[in-house]
């Protein structure tokens, strides 16, 4: 019995030998890469894949949805502001990813053929900060008056001169989450004072997305009559204020009243602490040359399909 459980345990043995050498010896698999473009965007995932996955589907639905033609919208004021909407461009997107803080590049321009990414920084609305020494956002409402932010899609209409701001672009909100855009006049615009990259400025708007002044003209090239931005993600929406209309902040609109206000939401300085360094840009991040004005055509009529992505829906 001894010597039949000896010879037992010596082939166990010479069993789990052979088998570690197989195993050492053995080809290991190539490890799954984490990083996946999604449906051929993004290639070297500078983009939240959620998020990217969360304004493809956007645009898919206002694509087959949206309305277009001339509409008058009218401020609290009553001044009239006039938007043409275009059939949504196929071309290019731009996505905002608004849970990053305004110091890092956040808004990206993506090109539907080829996949590559470019990233730019943009402000938020003071209404919308964190508190006033912070970056960062926490709440995105479709308020009149908020000073916030909005979260959803967007359709790029007609670039003009803002008195105030020089050159700007108009903006239609798509979503319920956002379509007070238009009356609460939320453009693309600059601002040297507070907005500048290199002096690692990055101050807030009333919710206007605010770039530096060397950066804007690329937004509003891909924006204009009918370029798709979605800004996001819509978790980030205030559902407290879905029955809404307005709300009151010091810094955007009637100071005197808001002041008073009870309720009225007071963050509105610029915050108090410097941004942080730029960070390193992101390794393999892909960057598009821009484009000479004019190389960019803007369709009249609907196309039969989406480019890169094949038939609508």
């Amino acid at each position: 019995m001894r010597l039949h459980s000896l010879r037992f345990r010596l082939r166990a043995l010479a069993a789990a030998f052979v088998c570690t050498i197989v195993a050492a010896c053995a080809t290991p698999e190539a490890p799954v890469s984490a990083c996946q473009p999604v449906e051929g965007l993004d290639p070297t995932c500078m983009i939240d894949r959620p998020l990217l996955k969360e304004a493809i589907a956007s645009y898919k639905a206002h694509y087959n949805k949206m309305k277009v033609g001339q509409t008058v919208s009218y401020t609290e004021g009553g001044v009239a502001i006039p938007f043409t909407t275009r059939w949504l461009r196929t071309d290019k997107i731009m996505v905002i990813d608004f849970s990053k803080p305004a110091y890092e590049k956040r808004l990206f321009i993506i090109d539907w053929k080829t996949g590559a990414v470019e990233a730019y920084h943009v402000s938020h609305g003071r209404g919308s900060a964190l508190n006033e020494r912070s970056y960062y956002a926490k709440r995105f409402t479709n308020l009149i008056g908020s000073g916030t932010s909005s979260v959803g899609a967007y359709v790029g209409g007609q670039q003009y001169q803002s008195p105030r701001w020089g050159l700007a672009l108009r903006l239609q909100g798509l979503d319920a989450t956002n379509d007070r855009a238009l009356e609460r006049t939320i453009v693309f615009h600059a601002n040297e004072t507070f907005f500048d990259k290199e002096r690692n400025i990055f101050g807030w708007s009333c919710g206007c997305f605010m770039m530096d002044s060397a950066d804007l003209p690329r937004a509003i090239q891909v924006l204009m009559e009918g370029g798709f931005m979605y800004a996001g993600p819509v978790s980030l929406f205030d559902r407290t204020t879905d029955t809404k209309v307005r709300e009151c902040n010091p810094f955007c609109g009637d100071q005197d009243r808001c002041v008073t206000k009870p309720g009225a939401n007071p963050v509105g300085s610029l915050p108090g602490v410097a941004a942080p360094p730029p960070a390193a840009a992101a390794p393999g991040g892909v960057s598009v040359p821009d484009p000479l004005p004019g190389q960019i055509p803007v369709p009249t009529a609907k196309p039969d399909v989406i480019r890169s992505m094949g038939a609508a829906g």
